[in-house]
């Protein structure tokens, strides 16, 4: 079983300052630490992170509550699937001007390289309990693989909420299927 987590809230702002690494706010560590709770019946043998610094504070959260080790991953780096200018037309017009915007470090040509990655992830993994942190279109773009949906279909894919589960597991084929996409946490009051 893989468990697809976005990390916790950030702190400050936004990242859209460019190089800005945020890690989690106070709110985005109560967060980890309620879906800790939430993982804890679970034999989470590993929590796979991407490299920013939410990603990493987030699996070190869950890391300490489960017991489980912690290993990096550039696989679940942050990324933005933008159509090549062949592929543009999978997408409505109206979003084509948002893709221009997206920061060079984050452009994933088609989604080539989060497609690799997850196919990856899940022939390495599928087999075992792990955690995978990393960000929201990640997550939505990981999921529409799964669904074997159309391109564009990943930004139809949430809101993908902070410290959510998406949890995929095989079926009697051996199959990806979405068990339980975007769950939230309950909050201690």
């Amino acid at each position: 079983m893989i468990h697809l987590v976005r990390h916790g809230e950030a702190a400050g702002e936004r990242m859209d300052l460019a190089g800005a690494d945020p890690g989690l706010s106070e709110l985005g560590r109560r967060q980890v630490h309620a879906l800790a709770h939430r993982l804890a019946f679970r034999p989470v043998r590993q929590v796979l992170h991407g490299p920013s610094r939410r990603t990493t504070e987030t699996a070190v959260i869950l890391t300490e509550n489960l017991g489980a080790g912690s290993v990096p991953s550039d696989l679940l780096a942050d990324r933005t699937p933008v159509p090549s200018t062949e592929r543009s037309g999978d997408y409505p017009t109206h979003r084509w001007e948002w893709f221009h915007d997206v920061p060079e470090a984050e452009r994933d040509v088609d989604g080539a390289d989060l497609t690799a990655a997850w196919h990856k992830l899940w022939f390495e993994h599928h087999d075992d309990e792990v955690v995978l942190v990393t960000h929201a279109f990640v997550v939505a773009w990981f999921v529409r693989q799964v669904l074997n949906a159309p391109p564009a279909t990943w930004m139809r894919i949430g809101p993908i909420g902070n410290a959510t589960l998406t949890s995929i597991g095989p079926n009697i084929a051996g199959e990806p299927v979405v068990e339980t996409f975007n769950a939230e946490v309950v909050l201690p009051i």
